[in-house]
């Protein structure tokens, strides 16, 4: 069998998402949930509806194409200048925003018809396990856990959005739980379209926490500054520069004519909304976390695309020092979770369990770090 180049398969998939060829990355990958189905493709990361989706052009070998619609990116509610752009609102239900690893449960079909439902990452055709961090493996852990989010939308065709978070997977906010799943909301297939949680069946796996709604009659920017305001106050900052509360909330506006919108609100200690500075330190690392889903290197050179789908090129090059930093910091954090979990992994072998004795592992632990950073060593674990 012949493998498609890079160059074809960005051509066939840029006709097929109607993308230009410099938003699309080539790949050829094996799908780790379907014995091995190997996908080419491109996947484009045009800041649209597009985001984060694909173009099939083969499955195992065959011209199968098709247009995965994946989670789309997510904006705030107002430009630049401040000014807010709430589309005309029927409703709208507000839900607390998970800080995680963005899950796809998606469908596609090969040349016989034969339909096949895999998992993506935001940035990846596929889960995978990585240097920093195993994501296929905790997610395969967590529908072991959850075995209803297996047939979430399955029967509707649609495709699912999941948040994966909890203390092993752990970004900007500190959660007490090791690791969770909860459904966000789906897409319908063919179109792209949002469908929300009050108009799913998610057979009754996780959701985020509904904190609220807003009728027609409410003024959404008053609603949106008010809940801005709640958030901040029950957010309280972490002595390593994490956070204890929650990162924000997602608003789903739905329209008269019944369409849904998404918009984020996040509080200010999580995202600093000052939009005449432009770039700031929190997107930049975000954006770092977000591409370690998908990537082992963490280095300037490999976040650069990312900012530049939301900065300017003037911005990024004045933020340049600021980026480099948070890149140190993210890698340092990251190398030291290793570090922490490497020295575990060696514990394990002799018989120590945290879960069975958390005191053992700890005092053991202590031999091989300070004490000044036990604590985050007991983060690293995930716990």
């Amino acid at each position: 069998m012949k493998q498609l180049t890079e160059g074809e398969m960005v051509t066939h998939a840029s006709r097929l998402l109607g993308v230009d060829a410099k938003y699309l990355q080539p790949f050829s990958s094996t799908d780790p949930f379907n014995e091995g189905n190997l996908i080419e493709g491109a996947l484009c990361q045009k800041p649209n509806h597009l985001y984060g989706g694909l173009g099939i052009v083969r499955v195992n070998g065959e011209e199968c194409p098709q247009v995965i619609f994946a989670t789309p990116k997510l904006h705030y509610p107002f430009g630049k200048d401040g000014t807010f752009h709430f589309p005309p609102v029927k409703d709208i239900h507000v839900y607390e925003k998970l800080d995680g690893t963005n899950v796809l449960a998606y469908s596609y079909q090969d040349s016989s018809g034969e339909v096949f439902r895999s998992y993506k990452l935001r940035l990846a055709p596929f889960l995978r396990n990585g240097k920093w961090g195993n994501f296929l493996d905790m997610w395969k852990g967590l529908l072991e856990k959850y075995p209803e989010a297996k047939n979430v939308g399955l029967s509707e065709r649609l495709h699912v959005s999941f948040e994966m978070y909890g203390s092993k997977n752990e970004h900007l906010i500190r959660y007490s739980n090791e690791l969770d799943l909860a459904v966000l909301f789906a897409i319908q297939r063919d179109s792209g379209s949002l469908v929300p949680l009050d108009e799913m069946d998610t057979k009754g796996a996780p959701v985020p926490q509904m904190v609220g709604r807003v009728s027609s009659k409410e003024n959404p920017v008053e609603a949106f500054a008010r809940l801005r305001e709640k958030m901040e106050s029950g957010n309280t900052p972490d002595s390593d520069g994490k956070i204890k509360g929650t990162e924000g909330s997602v608003w789903y506006v739905r329209s008269p004519s019944g369409a849904t919108s998404m918009w984020k609100c996040k509080p200010e200690s999580v995202e600093q909304i000052h939009w005449a500075t432009g770039i700031n330190k929190e997107a930049v690392m975000a954006t770092c976390w977000n591409l370690l889903e998908s990537s082992d290197n963490l280095t300037y050179e490999a976040l650069l695309p990312l900012l530049q789908e939301e900065y300017q090129e003037d911005d990024i090059i004045k933020f340049r020092q600021h980026i480099d930093k948070c890149v140190e910091e993210v890698n340092r954090e990251q190398e030291f979770r290793i570090t922490v979990r490497t020295a575990y992994d060696t514990l394990k072998e002799d018989g120590l369990d945290i879960k069975k004795d958390k005191s053992a592992v700890m005092r053991a632990l202590s031999r091989q770090f300070p004490r000044e950073q036990m604590t985050k060593v007991y983060t690293a674990l995930g716990k």
